[in-house]
């Protein structure tokens, strides 16, 4: 499938090529709906920013709405890597998380807990980056839907010791989306009541 760039798109997307050209970064932009994390985690994903491996991974085999808003998370890791020094200890945090969910590792619930704080920050800090780039290159999305996703996305780490897996396709699910708010939360320690219930019963 040969995925096509809107116009409005292409010149972020050059940037994000010369900058990944600059850095020494791989940037695949897979024809397929998904790719694999990694080689020790081989779960099926949309997209992914791997720094000690330099690669920045897309599933393009989806509709461009969808997966230009991947690809502008994904670089805003990027950035992360390139500018951040929280990134070690975030990146320490991600592989304890997926070790966990693989249960190939033990925590206790004060240790998961922490781990997902650091998770969270992590990709919160990336949607904050993500909708700067957003701003800066003008690009036509919405803000509040992209909003009331990335809440979305970061409850439901909030919920992962119940749930015990990432909640796939959350993203596609229009209630849920409608039920968070339309703005950038400081903290995610709670789960608003109603969007709990619905996740526990909806992905359990």
């Amino acid at each position: 499938m040969k995925y096509e760039i809107q116009d409005e798109f292409k010149p972020f997307v050059a940037y994000v090529k010369r900058m990944c050209k600059m850095n020494k970064v791989e940037l695949m932009l897979s024809p397929s709906k998904t790719v694999v994390l990694t080689d020790n985690f081989s779960a099926d994903c949309s997209g992914y920013f791997d720094g000690e491996d330099r690669v920045l991974a897309v599933a393009c085999g989806k509709p461009f709405e969808e997966w230009i808003e991947i690809l502008i998370h994904e670089f805003g890791h990027m950035q992360q890597w390139l500018t951040d020094e929280r990134w070690p200890k975030w990146i320490d945090g991600c592989l304890s998380l997926w070790e966990w969910l693989d249960k190939c590792k033990m925590m206790n619930s004060s240790q998961l807990n922490s781990v997902i704080d650091s998770v969270i920050e992590l990709e919160r800090d990336c949607e904050v980056r993500a909708l700067g780039l957003m701003d800066k290159w003008k690009l036509p999305i919405n803000r509040s839907r992209y909003k009331r996703k990335a809440n979305l996305y970061l409850y439901s780490y909030r919920l992962m010791p119940i749930l015990k897996k990432f909640p796939t396709g959350i993203y596609y699910n229009e209630s849920l989306v409608s039920m968070c708010p339309p703005r950038m939360m400081k903290k995610y320690n709670k789960v608003p009541d109603v969007i709990k219930e619905t996740i526990i019963r909806t992905y359990m």
